[in-house]
């Protein structure tokens, strides 16, 4: 079933930088029928490491509100009724596991059950150094933290011996409103390494921004692989993004192709979600519905086409 997703990053912009304004365009967008609402995650960004960014197409300048996700999410939880609600992605490793698998269950039971969680390791070395965590290995601790948090969302007494973290006897309360099973994906781009933990651990793929053709050899991968070890494709689910344009440009000025017409073309290629970000092409709050609209419209006519075609 095609899914269209809301990336409400610096969407406070629009609303004078209120954050009041992410909760108005997030029920709006619960209102109109978006069925994923999410929030990307820094909680520090060095001038060296943004000018670095930049230069490969950041688009965010740096004094951009990062709000906590979780946190955040927690507000818009409060304003919407009906659409999932994720992170895009969590850097994961920064945060200890068990205090993880906590904010995510509590998370996951604020909104009844909404919760998709996409999973990433990062790419500042400085980010971690400042939060106390190791950059070294942290794709092998993200792994680890997948196994606390199932551990812990199975409810008590739960048990768990890794290379970082052991206990015996926890009980973490609440468990998540999805048990073991709240979704999870993992923000990693697509090498073969990436693609063997994917399937693995039985999470979905949540793609950055790429090239439409990019997204469909890595669905064609995760497939492929899918088959060698005995699992069901249909169980990765694979949620992507379309392009981030310069800020503060106009998709023709920065040479984007059109959002509506890249939403179709990675459905077609195999996404299960599209996730689409307003600030390209959006300039007030009343020019919101207008952008949404025909991404929705898009979607139905995906998953009707779908639908007709099985």
């Amino acid at each position: 079933m095609a899914r269209l997703g809301f990336n409400l990053m610096s969407v406070d912009e629009l609303y004078g930088g209120r954050f009041t304004g992410i909760l108005e365009a997030a029920g709006l967008a619960d209102r109109m029928g978006v069925d994923l609402l999410v929030l990307p995650d820094h909680v520090t960004i060095s001038e060296q490491a943004h000018r670095d960014r930049v230069a490969v197409g950041f688009p965010y300048p740096i004094d951009t509100n990062w709000f906590e996700p979780l946190t955040a999410l927690a507000a818009v939880a409060g304003v919407t009724a009906r659409a999932r609600l994720g992170t895009n992605v969590l850097i994961a490793p920064i945060r200890p596991a068990v205090l993880l698998a906590k904010q995510l269950a509590t998370l996951d039971v604020i909104c009844g059950g909404r919760l998709d969680v996409g999973l990433g390791a990062g790419w500042q070395e400085e980010e971690y150094r400042v939060t106390e965590r190791p950059f070294e290995r942290r794709f092998g601790y993200l792994e680890e933290q997948v196994a606390v948090c199932r551990a812990l969302w199975a409810g008590g007494p739960a048990a768990h011996a890794g290379q970082r973290v052991d206990f015996t006897d926890l009980y973490s309360m609440p468990v998540p409103v999805q048990g073991a099973d709240l979704r999870l994906s993992f923000g990693f781009h697509p090498t073969p390494r990436a693609i063997e933990r994917v399937v693995r651990h039985g999470v979905g793929w949540w793609a950055a921004p790429m090239p439409v053709e990019e997204v469909r050899a890595a669905v064609a991968a995760i497939r492929a692989e899918c088959v060698r070890v005995g699992r069901d494709p249909a169980a990765i689910p694979v949620t992507a993004a379309t392009t981030l344009v310069t800020h503060g440009r106009t998709a023709e000025e920065a040479g984007a192709a059109p959002v509506l017409q890249e939403a179709r073309a990675l459905w077609e290629a195999g996404a299960d979600c599209v996730i689409v970000h307003p600030l390209a092409f959006v300039r007030t709050p009343q020019e919101l519905p207008e952008f949404l609209q025909p991404l929705l419209d898009a979607r139905d006519a995906v998953h009707a086409s779908t639908t007709t075609l099985s």
